[in-house]
Parts: structure tokens; C-alpha cells; sequence
């Protein structure tokens, strides 16, 4: 798969989160490369919600440790 980010996870990480994607892939870390604290997952729940229609856990949010793994989480609920 591609180190480039979807479409939609990249809107919600650069508007919702306003996080600078230009050097954010599918591998980076969301608290270590991407900085989410614990706000930031919150509104990362509900941002998804909203673009993705599917609704992820705190533990489930919280098991993602890169972009990829939380854009797999959304990715397998939604089928």
C-alpha cells in the first residue's frame, strides 16, 4: 500500500486536528510524529464519525499507533 494518506484521513488530520500533513504518511506516529494528546484523540472520534460513518472506541482509538493503523481500524468497520 501507499505511504500517502487517504483523502479523508488527510482532511480530518489537517482541518479538524490542524496538523501539518506535508510530512505525515500512513507510518508515522500519531503521538510522536503527529503529536495527538488526549483532546486531540476526542475530536479525532468524532471527526471520523463524521467523514467515515463508523464509530471507533477510545480503546480502540487508543490501540492505533500510526496513521495507517487508525485509517485500518476505520477501513475494517466500514465494510
Amino acid at each position: 500500500m501507499s505511504d500517502a494518506l487517504s483523502p479523508e484521513m488527510e482532511q480530518i488530520l489537517r482541518i479538524d486536528l490542524q496538523v501539518d500533513t506535508s510530512r505525515i504518511t500512513r507510518e508515522s506516529h500519531l503521538i510522536d510524529e503527529v503529536g495527538l494528546d488526549s483532546v486531540a484523540f476526542a475530536v479525532g472520534m468524532v471527526a471520523i464519525e463524521d467523514t467515515f460513518g463508523v464509530v471507533l472506541s477510545e480503546e480502540e482509538m487508543l490501540n492505533c499507533e500510526t496513521v495507517a493503523d487508525l485509517e485500518d481500524a476505520v477501513l475494517a468497520k466500514r465494510v
